[in-house]
């Protein structure tokens, strides 16, 4: 049971469409109270959250599924798994955590709701605002799908906390079918590492949440065998974070993207589905099937978009998914029927919650696992205990989304593409000092392609000091390769203490290689109307002038794909403006 060789497929995929890495500049951004309560069910209690657990709650999953009659598919209900969710009675025992010079104890249940909890509101808000939409991804003035319902209560259906929970039985029967392995495992909702999923959410071509996942350590976010209940804060939170990557994937998030095509138009797509679970579907088969997937069949022209929008039943519409009895078929339609079930039920986990326990609660996310700072949990810590008021319970049905509303309004959240601050003591800087020409591709000791674009003046890739090949480097047809390793190689061993950079040029024919002192990127100092060799230009028909020529571009240019004569008479993406080969006019 393991989806995650569909997504190390598709990522190579997603970078190889790409060929583009580097930084951007993308920022982080502060979401008011407002702007978080706006995200909230319409109802009397916004706050409350409906997780399902209780005694003599059963669900059936792991369904195989059968032909229909109607020339579909359907879940095989006499061939499931069941499993009671009562969290209380499958995870009673105490966890003990020390805390700076304290040890403080929680009940493990705890965890595991607080973790779904968590992912739910996660997702909820990266999806609306952290994927530098500037009103945000979604229209929260109009309805979502046919039951016309607030975003809200549309997103806590499809994809609340019983989402997560649906996800963790399908993906590891909540952590119980991994084995132990001392090098860690992917955990309970199954985020794969090395390379994978972690990768993308590391930034692998100029997406993911690398201000997040830069420096995290997989094994300790995700392993199920090594932390507190199994580290299900860690993978869910985790998890929630790739759900957002994979949604800004379809969103025209991507700095080269289209927002006209239908591609990248997932968020109109999923508000009007005539398919009630349009969303927990459509982000269940990104999950299995990689981001991509999306692009290749619901969304892949305006035809099949306007057709599988306005279908009922989504998964049984061919010309929208590939018809196959796979696990992948099974596992877009068994997260939507679990959570329903579970949301349906009526049952409801409910406890009280302490002071320490919501402590626990914050050190595990922000300093075992690393997802904030320690300046970020102590202002969230702070304003999460105004929420207990004079008391030292809470309930957590009623008032635990409120402790997670403190997490997401009090620091900013970290935004899609957002580049983390470097530390070229873990990595080297490889640089230029070319114009243009100059092709470099790495991988790391997984195998996965960390950089694949062209170097040029003022553009920086940073290379892990371990486990990184430069696996190509080529100025036009010289082949540069075994140089650049032998260099790279020679500064990722220094021990100095001043972080050291590998600058590239070309002379005399061949590749010349420098070791000099880290310097920062210098500023752009491109004038307006002429081409720029460290800018994209992704709006097709861009006007620029360059060495006596005006050009304009056909497509997406990338940084340092130069405007030539020569490139505009062979059908190369920049043309002499009014030549026989524009389409630009």
């Amino acid at each position: 049971m393991n989806p995650g060789l569909v997504k190390k497929t598709t990522l190579l995929t997603f970078i190889a469409l790409s060929t583009i890495a580097g930084s951007n500049a993308y920022a982080s951004k502060l979401v008011t109270s407002a702007e978080y309560r706006a995200l909230l069910p319409k109802t009397s209690n916004q706050y409350e959250i409906k997780l399902g657990s209780g005694s003599g709650l059963t669900v059936r999953y792991h369904c195989n599924i059968k032909d229909d009659g109607k020339g579909g598919y359907a879940l095989d209900p006499a061939q499931c798994q069941s499993r009671e969710i009562d969290f209380k009675k499958s995870y009673p025992n105490l966890v003990s955590i020390p805390i700076g010079q304290t040890q403080y104890s929680i009940e493990e249940h705890k965890l595991w709701a607080m973790a779904f909890a968590h992912a739910a509101m996660n997702s909820m808000v990266i999806m609306q605002y952290g994927l530098n939409k500037p009103n945000g991804t979604f229209n929260l003035s109009k309805p979502f799908g046919p039951n016309k319902e607030s975003f809200g209560d549309y997103f806590m259906r499809n994809m609340g906390p019983n989402y997560y929970l649906s996800k963790g039985l399908q993906e590891s029967s909540l952590g119980d079918d991994l084995q132990f392995d001392p090098n860690g495992n992917d955990g309970v909702l199954q985020v794969e590492y090395p390379g994978s999923a972690w990768s993308e959410l590391q930034g692998i071509a100029q997406g993911g949440f690398p201000a997040v996942f830069a420096s995290l350590d997989p094994k300790n976010v995700l392993d199920s065998n090594s932390g507190p209940a199994r580290n299900i804060l860690g993978s869910a939170t985790t998890s929630a974070y790739y759900n957002g990557s994979a949604t800004a994937i379809n969103t025209g998030s991507l700095p080269w993207a289209d927002p006209t095509k239908s591609t990248e138009k997932l968020p109109e797509f999923i508000q009007g589905a005539k398919d009630p679970n349009a969303l927990a579907i459509m982000l269940s088969f990104m999950y299995n099937r990689g981001p991509y997937a999306a692009k290749d069949q619901p969304l892949k022209n305006d035809a099949t978009f306007q057709q599988c929008q306005n279908t009922v039943d989504l998964p049984n519409n061919w010309n929208c998914f590939t018809k196959q009895n796979d696990f992948g078929t099974r596992y877009m339609r068994q997260i939507p029927d679990v959570s329903n079930q579970l949301f349906n039920s009526g049952k409801f986990y409910d406890t009280t919650l302490t002071r320490n326990d919501v402590t626990v609660y914050l050190y595990l996310l922000a300093l075992k696992y690393g997802f904030y700072s320690s300046k970020e949990y102590n202002d969230i810590y702070n304003r999460a205990m105004t929420v207990f008021g004079t008391s030292n319970t809470i309930s957590f049905k009623k008032d635990f989304g409120r402790i997670i509303e403190t997490v997401f309004t009090t620091v900013p959240i970290k935004t899609f593409g957002e580049t983390a601050a470097v530390d070229p003591s873990k990595k080297v800087p490889v640089t230029s000092t070319l114009d243009s020409g100059l092709y470099m591709s790495s991988k790391d000791q997984a195998g996965v392609v960390t950089f694949n674009d062209w170097l040029t003046i003022g553009k920086y890739a940073y290379l892990p000091k371990t486990g990184t090949t430069i696996s190509a480097m080529k100025y036009n047809a010289i082949d540069c390769t075994a140089d650049a390793n032998a260099w790279f190689k020679n500064i990722a061993n220094d021990t100095s203490s001043s972080p050291q950079q590998l600058t590239v040029g070309f002379a005399n024919g061949k590749c010349t290689f420098k070791k000099e002192p880290f310097k920062n990127p210098p500023a752009e100092t491109c004038k307006d109307g002429e081409w720029c060799p460290t800018k994209e230009y992704p709006t097709k028909c861009t006007t620029v002038k360059h060495k006596g020529y005006t050009y304009q571009n056909e497509w997406h240019a990338n940084k340092g794909e130069e405007p030539t004569p020569a490139g505009s008479e062979n059908w190369g993406v920049w043309r002499i403006q009014g030549s026989a080969t524009s389409t630009c006019h």
